[in-house]
């Protein structure tokens, strides 16, 4: 309960689900609950951040989304932690297109993420 990364890709997973997973919206409270202790404890990296931009868009919550995004842009240390993030939430956009649920400002924070990752990812951004 006090670990937020087993919560955060069991929610992912079941959001790919179809239908999706009922429960994911008990889980989504608790996980939350588990990286905001986990931040206020003090020294929070870039995965606490992450697993917020993901409970956010799991949430729909654009501005929470954007925030977080603020937040793990300036905790990046591994070049290739965003685009592990930004597939996370591709994986979540498109399942919802899928489902004909739009929630097209998630693809502005997938190209923020993966903008911020090697420079091949942004060469291959641009072209």
């Amino acid at each position: 309960m006090r670990d937020a990364y087993p919560g955060i890709n069991a929610v992912t997973l079941m959001e790919l689900r179809d239908p999706p997973d009922p429960r994911r919206a008990q889980l989504l409270p608790v996980v939350t609950y588990a990286v905001e202790r986990k931040i206020a404890a003090g020294k929070p990296d870039y995965c606490d951040y992450a697993t917020r931009i993901e409970l956010a868009v799991l949430a729909k919550d654009e501005q929470k989304a954007n925030a977080a995004l603020n937040d793990a842009l300036t905790a990046i240390r591994e070049s290739r932690a965003p685009e592990t993030t930004a597939h996370n939430l591709r994986l979540i956009r498109e399942t919802r297109e899928q489902r004909h649920e739009h929630v097209s400002w998630a693809a502005a924070i997938e190209s923020a993420l993966l903008s911020r990752g090697t420079p091949s990812t942004v060469t291959a951004l641009e072209h």
